[in-house]
């Protein structure tokens, strides 16, 4: 695996432990995604899935916006409850679905 400098990150402590005891990290989950979504875009989104309008489109730029946060099992190791289920080729299945449907769109 190759790591390149935008990949680290601060280290905290209490956000690792509570990755490591599988209680994800959320705050820094947050904090990369407010770092890759302007707050305008947020709430234009929300209504669109409050509304029910969420489309194609949509998704993909949801999509694209966690391929930005850094790869999937990494993202996913930050959600309570999940970083520990998945496994590597859990993982590469999901990811290889979002190739496919992100070709289909």
């Amino acid at each position: 695996l190759e790591k390149k400098t935008a990949d680290l990150e601060p280290f905290y402590p209490d956000r690792m432990a509570s990755r490591i005891l599988g209680m994800g990290d959320v705050v820094s989950l947050v904090e990369k995604a407010a770092a890759e979504v302007s707050d305008a875009d947020a709430e234009k989104m929300q209504k669109k899935m409050l509304e029910a309008k969420f489309d194609f489109e949509d998704f993909l730029k949801q999509s694209e916006l966690v391929s930005k946060m850094g790869n999937f099992a990494g993202v996913a190791k930050m959600l309570p409850g999940i970083g520990g289920q998945l496994d590597n080729s859990k993982i590469r299945e999901v990811e290889t679905r979002l190739k496919r449907s992100k070709a289909m769109i």
